[in-house]
């Protein structure tokens, strides 16, 4: 029998060859070729690690094409190269169960079942914890013996060093006496009291150039590092004669897939002594530490400090502010004022030809934030929508509570599915203890994994199970209470910085309004120009939009009204009254509509992003 047929091709890394693509594309075809199959299309992942999936564009992509519903088989050479993790994988086989696509890898001639699955995919996340803790055991040891883990820092090079048999040593590094002199001049120059800023636009001045770390332009941040990090040419140990690794570890966020540092207690720092790369003095680095202690102090009575350690906005649109010329962020520049960053740290912009940004432009943040909050219309945080808007809510606690039966089914049958896996691992482990076969730990591991999915659904079902049964309560407004609560957050965002959680929750809802304000110069070159972009400038766009229909509407009327008058088509006055009642009814027919849109968005509704002129 034909088969329409999918082939999907993978290799991890950069490092590897980009033929092996074109290799396994090509046991595919002759795959198919020998069972009748038609490969409708190959979609692939280059470089891309089999341990991710959302930012594996081949692989969404194979998942989108599935559900057109034509697709008979997903092929590929083997397991691994669809996932190398175990919920991954899992959850990829059961949406092509779902779509009746079957999965075959060359390797086994033969469609693959959940089993296979589980205990590959087990076997490749095992293989991929074995090498990196190898991998990292192995760079402790460099350390150790005084030869480097990671890249070439700034003011060394690679130093070429062979062993009895020919083969290069790596991780052998010796200083680059011109860079070196660079890494000198900075500290020496931070001590007498420059700021890294100013030290990064004079070395982008100089001639002839300077190239910074990695052939890149200088920057403040390149400089100064983190101080607790030991991020950043002043606080690079190696310039002591020092080599530190093991400092952080780095976890995966399972659900944006990005890594996340998290600093190592002390005890597990590894430190090597090189003091053949010692390129700075103990006293200048001791008067650097001094100086870096003092600035931080200097700043840790200010707001902007306490951002940069909570990571929050201080502001009400902190975060949000682009430069029209460069694009790079605007920020609090001097008490109160935003500037472009850019600017200010007099950075050449590549896509500008290599100037620095010409946007001179600062604006208040008072006046900032009082265009932008004067730009949310009233009638969409008025008390007349609240009807609309509690009608929308009791809606959807409606449907949640007949969605919890259907929750608590889909539970009941997953719990069931994984007690039935547990069986089957548990056989297959008996059998090899009966037949005096050795004990293989992914199993174990396997067990364990479905115990703790076990416990998880056994406590959702628990807490779904002990919900209250029946109609929801229905949820009632009070509009004098939602008017208070609507005034005083617009008073406390207008008041400026504040830490408060409760603050911080009416920042976060009007700063979901906002995707980005871009600031420009106006055309008289005094003014600013301040462009919305997202929800906000929607809902803007459309308002005009509904604004200028109706004006149209009601000159239309007007006309039609007029007309009628001269060609004596009215009776009576009371025939005009009608006539022009009907009217009012078509306008007021549109006004709904607008308010519909209003609730749309204070239930929760996204829009395309637009773009709104202040």
């Amino acid at each position: 029998m034909t088969k329409n047929v999918l082939f999907y091709a993978r290799y991890s890394t950069d490092r590897q060859d980009e033929q092996s693509i074109e290799t396994q594309v090509a046991l595919g075809r002759e795959f198919a070729l020998e069972r009748g199959w038609t490969i409708i299309e190959t979609l692939e992942d280059r470089a891309v690690s089999g341990t991710k999936l959302k930012s594996r564009p081949g692989i969404q992509n194979v998942l989108r094409r599935i559900k057109r519903g034509d697709i008979h088989v997903l092929l590929c050479v083997s397991v691994d190269r669809i996932s190398r993790d175990m919920e991954h994988s899992s959850g990829i086989l059961k949406q092509l169960r779902h779509h009746g696509v079957e999965l075959w890898t060359v390797q086994n001639s033969s469609a693959v079942n959940d089993m296979e699955v589980g205990l590959r995919s087990i076997i490749s996340h095992d293989m991929i914890e074995q090498t990196r803790y190898r991998t990292r055991e192995g760079m402790k040891t460099s350390i150790k013996k005084g030869r480097a883990a990671g890249g070439i820092a700034y003011g060394y090079r690679a130093k070429l060093v062979y062993d009895a048999k020919g083969d290069r040593i790596p991780g052998e590094r010796e200083i680059d006496e011109e860079q070196a002199e660079i890494v000198r001049w900075l500290f020496e120059q931070y001590v007498l009291g420059r700021s890294p800023k100013e030290l990064a636009v004079e070395l982008n001045g100089r001639v002839p150039t300077v190239p910074g770390p990695r052939g890149l332009k200088w920057r403040d941040t390149a400089i100064r590092g983190h101080r607790d990090r030991g991020a950043g040419i002043l606080n690079n140990e190696t310039y002591i004669g020092r080599l530190v690794f093991n400092r952080r570890n780095f976890r995966k966020n399972p659900e944006t897939e990005n890594r996340e540092a998290r600093m190592n207690d002390k005890s597990e720092w590894v430190v090597g002594e090189v003091p053949e790369l010692r390129i700075v003095s103990d006293e200048l680095w001791t008067k650097v530490k001094k100086r870096q202690i003092e600035v931080e102090a200097s700043f840790s009575h200010t707001t902007t400090n306490r951002l940069n350690r909570t990571h929050r906005p201080s502001y009400l649109l902190s975060g949000l502010l682009e430069c029209s010329h460069c694009s790079g962020p605007y920020a609090i520049m001097a008490k109160d004022r935003y500037g472009c960053t850019n600017r200010q740290k007099k950075l050449p912009i590549e896509h500008l030809g290599g100037v620095v940004c010409p946007n001179p432009k600062t604006i208040s943040r008072h006046e900032l934030e009082r265009r932008v909050l004067h730009a949310i219309p009233a009638r969409l945080l008025s008390v007349e929508s609240t009807a609309s808007i509690q009608d929308e809510i009791n809606k959807q606690l409606a449907a949640a509570g007949a969605n919890r039966e259907r929750k608590e089914g889909k539970l009941r049958a997953s719990l069931r599915d994984i007690a039935h896996r547990q069986d089957v691992v548990a056989d297959q482990i008996t059998q090899r203890i009966i037949n005096g076969q050795p004990q293989i730990e992914a199993f174990n591991k396997m067990l364990d994994d479905l115990q703790r999915q076990r416990d998880e659904i056994e406590a959702n079902l628990a807490m779904t199970a002990g919900k209250t049964k029946g109609p929801p309560k229905t949820f009632i407004i009070n509009p004098a209470m939602y008017n208070a609560v609507i005034g005083a957050l617009t008073t406390v965002v207008r008041a400026g910085a504040s830490q408060d959680e409760t603050v911080q929750r009416h920042f976060s809802f009007l700063r979901q309004l906002v995707q980005k304000v871009v600031i420009s110069p106006g055309s008289d070159g005094k003014s600013t120009e301040l462009t919305i972009y997202g929800q906000l400038a929607a809902i803007r766009a459309s308002m005009q939009a509904f604004q200028e229909y109706c004006a149209g509407l009601t000159q239309q009327h007007r006309n039609e009204f007029a007309r009628r008058v001269r060609a004596g088509e009215f009776n009576n006055q009371s025939e005009k009254l009608a006539y022009l009642e009907r009217c009012r009814a078509v306008i007021a027919e549109a006004e709904a509509e607008w308010k519909l849109l209003q609730v749309s968005v204070v239930a929760g509704a996204g829009f395309e992003p637009a773009a709104f002129r202040l």
